[in-house]
């Protein structure tokens, strides 16, 4: 690999990384089209485990860095991990079961719907406190309080859902899993978007492990470190990226971003 690739590959990942760190996402919905185009003869697992290898190195340095805001909600993503993960797993397992092509356009019109409805929407609705919900209350490091009350049963649905989508249509949860935060569970935009870089970290782990150890290994992922060194670089300015703008922005960021991911999706059914 030359120098000039090794440049554009580490910009790549930079760029990559500070716009999935400020919208609360692990960029896998990125990096797997790039990756696609720099190795246009390489298998789709090999493809997927270089993107989610990538993911977690880049969601870990950016959950390092924003723990020191002491935004992340670790029992809340304890809770979802627990089960989104065998959701995702179980979603994975089911990709040669149900007919592709019709999936995949009908996910591409739901995230686009989703999409849409943010770019209406881009701030969550102030609702009334749930009843028989979970009272959280965190305190960040600049003394803000947050106090929230998270509605456990109506959650468990949409994250399965979430988890188990994201898996069968090869698209990492990220970009779904802060609106469903903010939206159903009524959890701040500052602590969802740093959570979901923790509950990223879990889920891609378990299937990162799961592809090496199935040999997805291949020419891609000689491309990882590099854009994993971008990601690692863009933490803090995502970081400072999501201070800046503010839930409004970079929810309309965040609805561009399912924009492509519907665009790409649909696509990829022809």
């Amino acid at each position: 690999m030359s120098p000039q690739e090794i440049v554009a590959l580490t910009v790549a990942g930079f760029v990559i990384g500070t716009y999935a760190t400020a919208i609360g996402a692990g960029g896998g919905f990125l990096l797997a089209p790039l990756l696609l185009i720099l190795y246009p003869d390489a298998d789709p697992a090999a493809i997927t485990t270089a993107s989610l290898t990538v993911v977690l190195v880049s969601a870990a340095s950016s959950t390092v860095v924003m723990a020191k805001e002491r935004l992340v909600d670790i029992p809340m993503v304890l809770l979802i991990a627990a089960i989104a993960i065998p959701a995702a797993i179980l979603g994975g397992l089911s990709t040669s079961v149900l007919p592709r092509q019709a999936f995949t356009l009908g996910f591409g019109a739901l995230v686009g719907a989703i999409g849409a409805y943010l770019i209406w929407r881009p701030v969550a609705a102030i609702a009334p406190p749930a009843r028989n919900a979970w009272r959280r209350e965190l305190e960040d490091s600049s003394g803000q309080r947050y106090l929230y009350r998270i509605p456990i049963l109506p959650s468990i649905l949409p994250n399965i859902g979430a988890a188990f989508i994201g898996a069968l249509a090869g698209i990492g949860g990220g970009p779904i899993g802060v609106p469903i935060m903010t939206r159903i569970m009524r959890v701040p935009h500052p602590i969802a978007t740093t959570s979901m870089q923790a509950l990223i970290v879990l889920q891609s782990s378990v299937v990162v492990v799961m592809h090496l150890a199935l040999s997805h290994q291949g020419a891609p992922m000689e491309a990882v470190p590099w854009l994993a060194v971008g990601g690692v670089i863009a933490a803090p300015a995502g970081r400072a990226l999501r201070r800046r703008l503010g839930e409004g922005p970079l929810t309309k960021a965040l609805a561009f971003g399912l924009f492509f991911i519907a665009a790409r999706t649909a696509w990829g059914a022809f």
